[in-house]
């Protein structure tokens, strides 16, 4: 069955089909005017293919997943994605077995789901809903299933979602941690964790530093690679064309970015500021600074608490982490939002008070 969509060159069809070994291949074409070309133009090639075309429909749910994300999915994504569906894939092969992919239903699938959820936190659950939900509508268009029977599924989970604490870093503790990593940034990695504080950078963009990336005379931060951390042989793309980003740096930072440059920094075959990759260190070595378990990656979440909390525009705070578009910032930390919204009503009153209460009989 052919899959259409509009591209900048105009409509492309594509097609996937399995051949008679056994083998899963694509036909595409682009460069259609109207979307009713392309189907004309796939409907002939699929006629052409048809005496190569196999569709197995005793495979199994599992064994389909696989297939269609190493042909659909692992040519455009990072190493960290494809771990997620190979994590989702290990997770069909426990709830699923060997089941059929013909035969999930609609309610089956949900019921599954639900004892999914004994296990699984709501945002875990449904990162994997939607992998399978994509799979499951490709499984359509090959004509193995009717219908999408993840399409309309619930996610529901009995297992308590994090602490808001865990996330975050109260401000008395990131005020703290900001001291005591500045004061001892020569050793344990505490610089690192103190660029991390201050800079709101993924532990990635910390380890793709090099000293290229630092204008200490602007004070700015240039992030526009990654170190791949799942292979550490080398720098890697940004997770997205908006992560390449200019992040402010203030005078302090400045000052022991030099000082360790001259004093402690060991140069390295890539010129990286930090070349240790050792995540769980830097946990470590947190939840020890902290006084309590708090992942490295709270330290991006208190940030953009510390921005928001400081009167820092949404829009600004977006661009500075990195996000696509400001509604991601503004899902991510709704509640932290809906905190300054209460702020912001009390300063709205105030400022018609101000200018306005003095004199109301005065035209505006």
């Amino acid at each position: 069955m052919a899959y259409f969509r509009k591209r900048t060159n105009g409509w492309e069809y594509r097609i996937s089909y399995k051949t008679p070994d056994g083998k899963y291949k694509q036909k595409s074409k682009s460069g259609f005017r109207t979307k009713s070309e392309a189907v004309r133009a796939a409907s002939e090639a699929e006629l052409n293919l048809e005496k190569y075309t196999h569709i197995d429909k005793d495979i199994t749910f599992a064994d389909y997943f696989y297939k269609w994300y190493t042909i659909h999915r692992i040519q455009n994504v990072r190493i960290g994605t494809i771990k997620n569906y190979e994590a989702t894939h290990l997770v069909i092969q426990k709830y699923f077995k060997n089941t059929k992919i013909a035969t999930v239903t609609p309610s089956e699938y949900q019921e599954i789901l639900n004892k999914m959820g004994e296990s699984y936190r709501k945002g875990t659950l449904r990162t994997i809903n939607s992998k399978i939900k994509a799979c499951a509508k490709y499984a359509v268009m090959d004509g193995i299933i009717n219908v999408n029977f993840a399409e309309l599924a619930k996610v529901y989970s009995t297992v308590p979602q994090k602490r808001e604490d865990e996330k975050f870093l109260t401000m008395a503790e990131y005020h703290s941690l900001i001291n005591l990593t500045k004061n001892n940034g020569h050793e344990h990695r505490d610089l690192q964790l103190y660029v991390l504080a201050v800079t709101g950078m993924r532990i990635g963009e910390s380890v793709g530093l090099t000293w290229e990336d630092i204008d200490l005379k602007k004070g700015e931060i240039h992030i526009n690679k990654t170190w791949n951390i799942y292979t550490n042989d080398g720098f890697a793309k940004t997770k997205n064309k908006q992560s390449i980003r200019t992040v402010p740096i203030d005078d302090i930072t400045i000052r022991l970015l030099k000082e360790f440059k001259e004093k402690f920094w060991k140069p390295n075959r890539y010129n990286r500021i930090f070349s240790s990759t050792a995540q769980s260190y830097l946990n470590k070595r947190l939840k020890v600074l902290v006084g309590r378990s708090v992942h490295v990656h709270s330290l991006r979440h208190t940030y953009v608490s510390f921005l928001l909390a400081n009167g820092i525009e949404v829009l600004t705070i977006s661009k500075l982490i990195g996000h696509k578009d400001p509604t991601i910032t503004l899902n991510t930390y709704s509640h932290l939002l809906q905190e300054k919204e209460i702020e912001d009503f009390q300063r709205i009153k105030k400022i018609f008070r101000s200018n306005l209460g003095h004199n109301p009989s005065k035209p505006l």
